[in-house]
This record gives C-alpha cells, sequence and structure tokens, in this order.
C-alpha cells in the first residue's frame, strides 16, 4: 500500500514538474530552444498513445475484475462519470454561449487519473481503499467517454492528437495479456509519457496574454467553474441521484462524509484537459494560451481544496 501510494505521489509530482518547467522555460531566454523542441509532434504523439493504451487496459480491467464487473455496482461509478462530465461541459458552456469560444466546452470535462490519484496518496491514504477504487473508476470511465467524445466531434476534421488518443485506448481494450503489461507500462506512463505531455503542452508564452482581458475571459471564467466547482458537483450529485433512487450502491466501506471532501479531486482536469485545449483551439494562439493557463490554475486550486478539505477529515478518523 506505502509502495503504491510513493509511486502516484512520485507521479503525481512529476507531471506537475514537468508543466512548470514548461511554463519557465517558454517564458526564458531559452524560449526558442523550447518551441523547437514543441514542434516535434510525433514525441507528444507517442506519449499521449501510451496514457491513452494504459487507461484502455485498466477498463478492460474493472469490467472483467473490478468495480464494473457488477452492474449493481458499475452504475454509480459510471453514471458518476457521466455526471461529471455533463455538468462542467454546460457550466463551460453558459459562460461561453454565442461567444466565438463554445469550441472549448470539453476542456473541463476529464479528471487527470494521474494527478488525482497523486494527490489522493498524499492526502486520503488513510481513507478506505474503496474510496480509492471509485476515484479511480470514475476517472477511467470518464478519460474513455472523453475518448467516445473526440471520435465524435474531432475525428472528422483530422489531428494527430485525436487518432493516436483513439488508437491507444482501443489497442489497450484489446491487447491480448494487457493486464500483464500494465506492470511494466505505468511506470513508463507515470514518469515518462504523462511528464513528456505536460512538457510539451504546458508552456504557456505569457506574453501572448494580456491579464486584464486574462482574468475577465470568458473561457478563463468558464474553464474555473467548471473545474473547481462543476466537476466535484456533477459526480457527487449524480452519485448522490443514483444511490438515493436505489439504481445503484456504493461500497459499504464508503461513507458520505469521506467521500465529499474526495470529490474535489476530480476538479483536477489536467492531461486530457490540455489535449482538448489543443483540439479546440489549436489554431489560435491567444485562445489556446488563456485555455492551457486557466487549467493550470484550476487544477493547482482544486488539488489544494482538496489536500485541505482531506486534511479536515484526517482528524476525525485520527479521534
Amino acid at each position: 500500500m506505502q509502495k503504491r501510494n510513493l509511486k502516484e505521489t512520485l507521479g503525481g509530482v512529476a507531471l506537475i514538474g514537468a508543466a512548470v518547467i514548461a511554463l519557465v522555460w517558454a517564458n526564458s531566454p531559452a524560449a526558442g530552444a523550447y518551441e523547437a523542441l514543441i514542434s516535434q509532434e510525433w514525441i507528444k504523439g507517442i506519449a499521449i498513445f501510451l496514457f491513452f493504451m494504459s487507461i484502455g487496459i485498466e477498463l478492460r480491467h474493472e469490467i472483467q475484475h473490478g468495480s464494473l464487473r457488477s452492474a449493481k455496482n458499475a452504475i454509480v461509478p459510471i453514471f458518476a462519470a457521466i455526471g461529471g462530465m455533463v455538468v462542467p461541459v454546460l457550466t463551460f458552456s453558459i459562460f461561453n454561449f454565442g461567444k466565438g469560444t463554445e469550441a472549448g466546452w470539453g476542456i473541463p470535462m476529464s479528471t487527470d487519473v494521474a494527478f488525482a490519484l497523486a494527490v489522493f496518496a498524499i492526502a486520503g491514504s488513510f481513507l478506505p481503499r474503496a474510496i480509492r477504487t471509485f476515484v479511480l473508476t470514475v476517472a477511467v470511465v470518464d478519460d474513455s467517454l472523453t475518448i467516445l467524445m473526440i471520435a465524435i466531434f474531432y475525428a472528422s476534421s483530422f489531428h494527430m492528437l485525436s487518432l493516436v488518443s483513439l488508437s491507444g485506448v482501443v489497442i489497450g481494450l484489446f491487447l491480448p495479456k494487457g493486464e500483464k503489461l500494465l506492470p511494466k507500462l505505468q511506470p513508463i506512463v507515470s514518469y515518462g509519457a504523462l511528464p513528456v505531455f505536460a512538457l510539451f503542452s504546458a508552456g504557456v508564452n505569457l506574453s501572448n496574454i494580456d491579464f486584464n482581458v486574462f482574468a475577465t475571459s470568458s473561457i478563463t471564467i468558464g474553464i474555473l467553474v467548471a473545474m473547481i466547482i462543476g466537476k466535484p458537483l456533477g459526480v457527487l450529485g449524480t452519485t448522490f441521484l443514483v444511490t438515493w433512487s436505489g439504481l445503484g450502491k456504493l461500497s459499504a466501506d464508503i461513507k458520505w462524509a469521506d467521500l465529499i471532501p474526495t470529490g474535489l479531486l476530480f476538479g483536477m482536469c489536467f492531461t486530457v484537459a490540455l489535449l482538448m485545449s489543443e483540439l479546440s483551439f489549436g489554431e489560435q494562439v491567444i485562445e489556446h494560451s488563456t485555455a492551457n493557463l486557466s487549467v493550470f490554475i484550476g487544477s493547482t486550486v482544486a488539488a489544494l481544496l482538496a489536500t485541505t478539505a482531506l486534511q479536515f477529515r484526517k482528524r476525525a478518523h485520527v479521534k
């Protein structure tokens, strides 16, 4: 348990560290070298392919052996994932309707699995294993559903990242003996692929941003509200409705007093959010930079809120 938590923590540190390096590098005197690096799209493609292949393998594991094996238990995380996608999409769309920035609706849609589990390993290790499983399952399902959204809305206009994302998850789902490969693949993804993708995607050139405009931009407000409020509200609200109605049930080890602060973890939409930002605004420099910086800020705020809430909850467990 402690070894797994350490791995997840280190993976999260590597992810956010790479994003910070990208942000600093892109605004340093060596920015030209950074631009030359990120022009190598194939490197980013390999990184995102490996990430989504691991998602496909994990999804198949959950279907065959985990939380999605039982229909009664599977209903809760599946519907929670759907609610956690719909509410942020609607939230972003409300702030951006009719403003020419509606294309970014998918940015706050998907929780970052690695980031969420890393913060959980740091701040929520005292909680029952069932809660970690719930977080993992919801995050894997909403990543997988995001791939479906990419297939529907982005595959028609060819983009390398949409193609490799789709092929990665499909190969992961059907790869023979994929579960045996996963223990070797996960460190590569956590310490290699995800940090590389963050390094290539999070380097926002701040000279492209007017911060007076950024603070009032509908993209900024839409992403931040959708991530920090909409995402947890969608997951927890849907979970409550599904369990209250009797359609599904949570594990007996999951208590709402533990689940509510844990729900803030779902606001950390980073890796896939950066992908969706590129798919939505890749040709629009100002909008793309605004969206990426908003994702960075939103993920950081969500992580801090989740950590604080879980520390308060930890006191109740210690007593």
